[in-house]
Formats: C-alpha cells, sequence, structure tokens
C-alpha cells in the first residue's frame, strides 16, 4: 500500500493499517487472457510462499483443491468466455473476508459469493427491463437468490457453532432411597 501522506487522524490511520493488513495476509490473483484461454497469476508472480498465503486465506492446504477452485471461481465470474478479473477478485476478498478454516467452508464461501453475484444481474435485468414478463422472471429470480444466500449464511454459522445439544431438566422426582444431583453434569 502506498505511504499515506501527513495523516493524523487515528481512525483513518486504523483503517489504513487493516487494509495492509489484508494486503499482506493474502495476495490478489490477476487474469491474463490469451487466445481464449484464462493464465491465473497468484500475487506479483505465483511464488510458492504468494500461493501458500492464498491458500491458508482460502481455507484449504491442498493445491489439488485451490487449482480447480479458482477455475471454478473464474467460470463463475466470466461474462461471454472472459473471466472479469474484478469480479474474480471481488469473488476471492469474499472468500478471504469469510475466513474459511476448511475447505467445505471455502466451497459454500464460492457459492455465496456467486448467489450474490447472480442477485446483483437479477437485480440488474429488474431495473432494466420494461416489460412486464421481464420484470416477473428477474423478481423471481432475485428473490429465490437472496433466500438462498441467506440459507447459506444459516448454514456457515450453523457449521461454524459445532454447538453442543443441552438438556435442561426443570423437574426431579427423588423416591425414598434415590440419589439426585443438583448442577452441572458434563
Amino acid at each position: 500500500m502506498t505511504d499515506l501522506p501527513d495523516i493524523t487522524d487515528p481512525r483513518i490511520l486504523e483503517i489504513a493499517a487493516r487494509v495492509q493488513e489484508r494486503i499482506d495476509a493474502a495476495p490478489n490473483v490477476s487474469v491474463q487472457m490469451e487466445d481464449g484461454k484464462a493464465q491465473l497469476t497468484i500475487g506479483k508472480s505465483s511464488e510458492a510462499d504468494e500461493q501458500f498465503k492464498l491458500m491458508d486465506a482460502m481455507g484449504t492446504y491442498d493445491m489439488q483443491f485451490l487449482s480447480p477452485l479458482l477455475g471454478q471461481i473464474g467460470n463463475a465470474v466470466s461474462v461471454k468466455d472472459e473471466i472479469q478479473e474484478s469480479s474474480m477478485q471481488f469473488v476471492i476478498a469474499f472468500i478471504k473476508s469469510i475466513k474459511p478454516e476448511n475447505e467445505m467452508e471455502a466451497m459454500l464461501a464460492v457459492q455465496m459469493a456467486a448467489v450474490h453475484v447472480c442477485a446483483l444481474d437479477a437485480s440488474r435485468r429488474y431495473l432494466w427491463t420494461n416489460s412486464l414478463a421481464g420484470k416477473d422472471s428477474a423478481e423471481r429470480a432475485l428473490t429465490k437468490l437472496t433466500r438462498t444466500f441467506t440459507t447459506q449464511m444459516e448454514a456457515l454459522k450453523k457449521n461454524r457453532a459445532k454447538a453442543q445439544q443441552t438438556v435442561r431438566v426443570e423437574r426431579v422426582n427423588v423416591e425414598n432411597g434415590g440419589q439426585a444431583i443438583v448442577g452441572s453434569v458434563e
């Protein structure tokens, strides 16, 4: 990140530090399209340390997972057989912000980002169309996609909670000669 000239506002300095922290944590992915084929570069030159940082940020330690996942992300954000670099970087930034803990969470984050991109496309179609059928179609798609996104958020939350089941006993009858424990039992 470029140095910020003479900024003394502590809030701005804190924001700048957080931006730099995110940049240092994992590199971006750039896309070069040649003859209909995409060449993805992780960081400046796809060096091993850049790949490892991206893998860590995306919740995987398996290159056999990362490479196809990046290809799938590219396919999800392509327009007319061209990967849109800014959209690819958006999806990867979204995944990094979720901080997936494993490959399953990484895949869910990719799906969430793809659903979000599609929802905004449906929103655009709704706003730009003049026909009733076009508006109706876009509205249905937008509704389904935003509901799906909410369901995905709940699935991620539920997976991370790994909640233990709690049984609460409100009333206990102890017969003559019986015993009961009062308190927490683990």
